[in-house]
């Protein structure tokens, strides 16, 4: 727990804040040079948002905290010199999108969800960041199987790439931190990848933010509890 409350709770600013502007200084001429930057700041601030817990260790913090990246997040888009220096890793893609707030509400509820594991915050939170990069980058790279209707945009490639890297993410810190353990972290892992597979591909735009790691905790939650 750290001494003292108020860096405690300007940390995911400090660490948001540099993240946006030294990716939007990167040159990015092709879609796929876009996408690429973009998913590395998920991944970047997915990774960082695994210490959260160590020290936004109270509702009240993390909603402040949770608050004060909003803020931000809200002044970029407004604010045409901002959008400029910190804006263009996330608001240059041809689509409106509020990903980065949906982003930061998801954290926010992983952090104040109950967790008698580490893996329910780990899992959600890794399978909306890494997993869900990796598809976008399979897809935009080998865009094979091109889905229609509700999942317009979205490719089988991607679909497969994110159930397999969901699997891994799963089966890995359920073994790690338990409780279950054998055929059975197998099974939770398969059954959490194919759900959050399905709810990534067709929730619309940004949304999956916060779909898929509200689906991931409920899946892993239900079926460890009691255990």
């Amino acid at each position: 727990m750290m001494d003292n409350p108020l860096l405690a709770l300007a940390i995911p600013s400090l660490l948001v804040v540099p993240a946006m502007g030294l990716l939007s200084r990167i040159s990015a001429k092709s879609p796929f040079a876009t996408e690429v930057r973009r998913k590395a700041l998920h991944v970047a601030v997915g990774l960082a948002a695994l210490s959260f817990p160590l020290f936004l260790t109270t509702p009240a913090m993390v909603l402040t905290a949770v608050a004060a990246v909003l803020a931000w997040m809200v002044a970029v888009r407004l604010v045409p010199v901002l959008r400029i220096r910190f804006g263009c890793v996330l608001h240059d893609a041809r689509r409106k999108s509020y990903g980065d707030i949906y982003f930061a509400f998801a954290i926010a509820c992983l952090l104040m969800l109950p967790r008698p594991t580490p893996a329910l915050y780990a899992a959600p939170l890794l399978i909306l960041t890494v997993a869900d990069a990796a598809a976008a980058i399979a897809g935009r790279r080998w865009p094979r199987g091109e889905l229609h209707g509700p999942a317009r945009g979205k490719t089988l490639t991607g679909c497969v790439v994110f159930g397999v890297t969901a699997f891994l993410v799963t089966a890995s810190l359920l073994t790690w931190f338990g409780p279950v353990t054998g055929p059975r972290v197998i099974a939770i892992s398969f059954v959490t990848a194919a759900i959050t597979a399905y709810t990534e591909a067709f929730s619309p735009r940004g949304f999956d933010n916060l779909t898929v790691p509200a689906v991931a905790w409920l899946v892993i939650f239900t079926t460890t509890a009691g255990v």
